[in-house]
């Protein structure tokens, strides 16, 4: 996974050598910024955060930013089973109030980025080496977006189109940008200020995740 025994230590080990396996869906939502959009762009998904803590968003994500290549910002959700996965697009199709939000939200940036990217994909266990995958103490995420079909260092999902999402969660930056050099793949901070922590998360770290929104009001 990582070159050197100094940059293992800074991989989260009680957490991704943990024994719980990873999710088996992805879902990956990806914007594209363009030029000197930056404020404007993070000032309106601060508020779209607030909004899917206000509405209680039914499921925990996390939102990620680019800190190298393309300026992306990205949104993963997991689900640990179809049924999961029917459950959550079901309260999103029903919740009204939420929707229109949410729509608000998109035509508010939609000058500000590319066409969005978005993504389903199944877990592969088969291609997938190292560490079990964890958010829970993490800070920055390595992704590799790949076509190539043969095992990879870290955890894999696989769209409908054979494109393959290689994930590795790391607790320093540091370490994950040495992952990056000899792995490949980008490095991405993760927004807590954009993400909605599960309370395993919190737990784990709980001071990085004291900027997540909270919800203001009551439904």
């Amino acid at each position: 996974m990582i070159r050197t025994a100094i940059a293992l230590v800074a991989v989260l080990p009680p957490i991704l050598l943990g024994q719980k396996p990873a999710p088996r869906f992805m879902y990956v939502y990806r914007d594209s910024l363009r030029t000197g959009v930056d404020s404007a762009y993070r000032a309106i998904e601060d508020e779209a955060a607030q909004v899917c803590a206000d509405r209680r968003c039914p499921n925990p994500y996390i939102g990620l930013e680019s800190l190298s290549g393309v300026r992306e910002a990205w949104w993963i959700n997991m689900f640990a089973s179809e049924a999961d996965t029917t459950r959550v697009a079901r309260i999103y199709a029903t919740d009204s109030a939420l929707s229109r939000a949410l729509g608000d939200v998109a035509r508010r940036k939609a000058t500000l980025i590319g066409t969005p990217v978005q993504s389903f994909a199944v877990y592969r266990p088969d291609l997938s080496r190292g560490p079990a995958w964890s958010i829970a103490g993490a800070r920055f995420i390595v992704a590799k977006v790949t076509h190539a079909r043969r095992p990879a260092t870290g955890s894999v999902w696989i769209t409908a189109d054979s494109t393959l999402y290689v994930l590795r969660a790391f607790r320093t930056r540091h370490a994950a940008e040495v992952a990056a050099r000899t792995h490949g793949g980008r490095v991405f901070a993760v927004r807590p200020n954009w993400s909605m922590p599960d309370s395993e998360w919190v737990q784990a770290d709980g001071e990085f995740w004291k900027t997540a929104p909270v919800p203001r009001t009551r439904r």
